[in-house]
């Protein structure tokens, strides 16, 4: 057992340091929705610019005062960012590198089917609800007063 715990934090811990690189660090983590949330709270400087590797160099992402900001949109693979202050230019150190693996389509579809499932459950017992308290106001709206 303690093994296992031992075994656990291990691997959470290596996990940890891979997402974050310096002051730049995945702040929500949506990778298997296709998003995520970048921040960096403790950065030096005022103005910041968030640079994403390509095929073709670095490309801008975001430029300005904001100390986070979030991803959207992407699809399944290795991404690698780094984050540029006027104050401290990035080192090699300075990248982040984070992959993107959505859930497969099967378990993305028994969500949706298990959410099918319940909203129709819960509509049923909504109108099987409604019809009772019709009746029973009827039937109470029906008695005389003695």
């Amino acid at each position: 057992m303690i093994l296992r715990v031992i075994t656990i934090a291990v691997v959470y811990l290596a996990s940890v340091s891979t997402l974050s690189a310096g002051s730049l660090h995945i702040a929500d983590d949506g990778l298997t929705a296709g998003y995520v949330t970048l921040a960096w709270p403790e950065a030096k400087g005022s103005s910041f610019q968030l640079e994403l590797k390509s095929e073709h160099g670095w490309r801008t992402l975001y430029q300005g005062g904001d100390r986070a900001t979030t991803l959207t949109g992407l699809s399944d693979g290795s991404y690698q960012v780094r984050l540029l202050s006027a104050n401290s230019p990035a080192v090699a150190e300075d990248v982040l590198t984070f992959e993107v693996r959505h859930h497969p389509l099967g378990q993305a579809m028994a969500f949706f089917g298990a959410g099918a499932v319940i909203f129709i459950i819960l509509l049923v017992l909504l109108l099987r609800g409604s019809r009772n308290t019709d009746h029973i106001s009827s039937v109470t709206s029906g008695r005389s007063h003695i």
